[in-house]
């Protein structure tokens, strides 16, 4: 079973991380899809956190692994919309 702190700490860093991707996803969209290097580390960190999750899934019970899937909902929703806001550049 995964920790309380565990969980709490990947909740605290997924929020964060989602704020960031928000910054940066509207950053682009005021400067017509201007994709620059926090752009792209956001997505970076995106991916990473959904692969710290994945992992601290293995250890989680069910109750932890509901809310696990949350929050890798809310993390992959944001790593596509940045995704397809930076393919619209090369389009």
């Amino acid at each position: 079973m995964a920790t309380r702190e565990s969980m709490d700490a990947m909740i605290v860093k997924t929020e964060k991380v989602i704020t960031e991707a928000k910054y940066q996803l509207d950053q682009a969209n005021r400067n017509g899809y201007e994709v620059n290097a926090s752009y792209d580390q956001a997505q970076v960190e995106l991916s990473n956190l959904e692969a710290e999750i994945k992992k601290l899934m293995d250890s989680a019970n069910h109750q932890q692994k509901e809310q696990l899937h949350r929050l890798h909902l809310q993390a992959n929703r944001y790593l596509n919309d940045m995704i397809l806001d930076a393919n619209q550049l090369h389009d």
